[in-house]
């Protein structure tokens, strides 16, 4: 539980400080990419950097409402999503320090 307590405050503050220092220039960034590096769709930049927070509280509190997950797995799932948000704040960060050239 100590890392449920942990993992959710820390994917917030990540959040927060991508909408504050990456691509603020910009009002959409990328969510998605094709295999040849091509952007498919971008979102406002709230929305993209609050995204994958949002999906982890969500997923996380069902998995503990409903039982579905021991506290080791409910920490998983949010480990593996706060890998995949560094790896998308990452990726926007790269695009867009491309894109200013």
């Amino acid at each position: 539980m100590i890392l449920l307590a942990c993992i959710v405050p820390a994917m917030l503050a990540l959040a927060g400080f991508a909408y504050a220092r990456i691509a603020p220039d910009r009002r959409a960034v990328p969510m998605q990419w094709s295999l040849s590096g091509n952007v498919n769709w971008s979102a406002p930049r709230a929305l993209a950097f609050a995204s994958i927070p949002m999906l982890a509280i969500a997923l996380m509190a069902v998995l503990a409402v409903t039982g579905a997950g021991h506290a080791r797995d409910i920490g998983i799932v949010g480990m593996l999503l706060f890998a995949c948000q560094a790896m998308h704040i990452g990726l926007v960060s790269r695009w867009s320090k491309r894109k200013r050239g």
